[in-house]
């Protein structure tokens, strides 16, 4: 699990430090991402339909229990999942990272376990969460309407229901109530049109917080360890600049044009 997270924080620096030498395709210069010249608010709401997945380890040894070798087979189901929630675009857009994001979600874990060998069991389980989540973003833009998005946040999560059974041993073990995680998320983005994205995206934890496990990152559950992931949509617009709102505000002529000029690298 060590190897997993040293993995995910090397990809996550070398991307981001893969946008510094971005000059687009053929050289060319890419069009800015987001109109930052006033006509629409830096910030505004995000919706995330989604489903869930538990993998788990590909192969299954044979392992001793009460003198009789045995066998535990996990494996995932798929489970819902929706969050809705705002975003604010950083001024100038950062030097790494270029927004950040909130949300409260639902997210529903599901998963079923076999035992087989000297002993036959069966479990399955079905959590049910309610969670709120924290990120920050960095865009890499490769072309006029897509671009890389890597993200490193965390999650409190809250089991609000859960449904499981298991004749076999260490039927009662599950993860408590309360789970915090830091996690990682990646996905590809497209820009619709001047103000409308779309950004498909796969997130994961990169370490338990909550129960802390020797900075494990999987979720336990019966016999077995599972690694949640999160298949997402985020639907996120830009909203114009009305006649009540303020206009943006600039510290010098050249700063006005650093942020008209700006593109989300």
């Amino acid at each position: 699990m060590r190897l997993s997270i040293l993995l995910s924080f090397m990809a996550f620096s070398l991307v981001s430090y893969s946008q510094l030498g971005l000059g687009g395709q053929n050289g060319r210069k890419n069009m800015p991402l987001v109109d930052f010249g006033g006509r629409y608010k830096m910030s505004g709401w995000l919706f995330e339909p989604g489903f869930t997945w538990n993998s788990c380890r590909l192969f299954n040894p044979e392992e001793e229990y009460e003198d009789q070798m045995i066998k535990v087979n996990p494996s995932g189901k798929l489970g819902a999942y929706f969050g809705m929630g705002r975003y604010t675009i950083f001024y100038q857009g950062g030097n790494i990272f270029n927004y950040l994001d909130y949300s409260v979600a639902y997210k529903m874990l599901r998963g079923k376990e076999k035992i087989t060998g000297a002993i036959e069991r069966e479990g399955k389980y079905s959590h049910n969460y309610l969670l709120g989540n924290f990120n920050i973003n960095n865009v890499i833009q490769f072309s006029d309407k897509m671009f890389l998005q890597n993200s490193i946040g965390a999650n409190l999560d809250w089991r609000f229901l859960k449904r499981q059974s298991h004749d076999g041993p260490n039927a009662d073990k599950r993860p408590s109530a309360i789970v915090a995680n830091l996690h990682y998320k990646f996905g590809i983005g497209f820009k619709i049109n001047e103000r409308f994205f779309i950004i498909p995206a796969i997130e994961t934890p990169i370490l338990n917080i909550y129960n802390f496990e020797k900075f494990k990152s999987t979720w336990g559950i019966f016999n077995s360890r599972y690694r949640p992931l999160i298949f997402s949509v985020r639907f996120a617009w830009l909203r114009p600049i009305g006649r009540g709102d303020c206009p943006p505000v600039y510290a010098s002529p050249d700063d006005k044009k650093a942020q008209e000029n700006f593109q989300m690298r």
